[in-house]
C-alpha cells in the first residue's frame, strides 16, 4: 500500500496497488489502517456477491443476498436457513482462495454439514479444494490489517 502526502483522497486502486493520499500531519497507523478495513469491506460486497451468482448456478443453489461480517474466527457462514456470510478479510487472500470459500459456503446449501456428501460435492465444483483448504490452514493468521 502507497500512503501519499497532500490533501485527502479515499483509498483506491490504482495500476494495482491501494494508495492512500493524506496530509502528512495526519499520517497515523490508526487512520491508515481504518481507511484500508473500509476499502476492503466496500469491495468485499461487490467482489463476493460476483462470485456467489456466479458458483451459485455450478452448484445447483438459489441464493439470497449476502452480508459482509468481521468474523474472529471463520472465513464464511451458512445459516439453516440459507443466509450466507462471508468474512471481508478474506479478500486478501489469493483469488482462488475468495472462490474457495465462496464454493464452499454454497454447498452447505445443500449439505449442512461437513460430511462426506458436502465435500464430495466441493469437489465437483473444486477439484483441488484440499490445497486451497490446507492453504488457508497455513496462511489465514497471516490475513490481517
Amino acid at each position: 500500500m502507497d500512503v501519499l502526502n497532500g490533501a485527502y483522497q479515499p483509498l483506491k486502486l490504482v495500476s494495482g496497488r491501494l494508495q492512500l493520499t493524506i496530509r502528512k500531519s495526519t499520517i497515523q497507523d490508526y487512520f491508515t489502517r481504518g481507511a484500508l478495513i473500509r476499502w476492503y469491506k466496500r469491495n468485499a460486497r461487490r467482489k463476493f456477491t460476483e462470485k456467489t451468482e456466479g458458483y451459485a448456478k455450478v452448484v445447483g443453489v438459489e441464493t439470497k443476498p449476502i452480508s459482509i461480517k468481521s468474523f474472529k474466527s471463520r472465513w464464511g457462514s451458512c445459516s439453516p436457513e440459507g443466509d450466507l456470510d462471508f468474512n471481508w478479510v478474506v479478500l486478501m487472500a489469493p483469488n482462488r482462495i475468495v472462490d474457495y470459500i465462496v464454493i464452499h459456503e454454497l454447498c452447505h446449501l445443500l449439505h449442512h454439514d461437513h460430511s462426506p456428501k458436502f465435500w464430495k460435492e466441493v469437489e465437483r465444483v473444486m477439484p483441488d479444494y484440499r490445497d486451497h483448504k490446507e492453504w488457508l490452514k497455513v496462511n489465514g493468521h497471516k490475513l490481517v490489517v
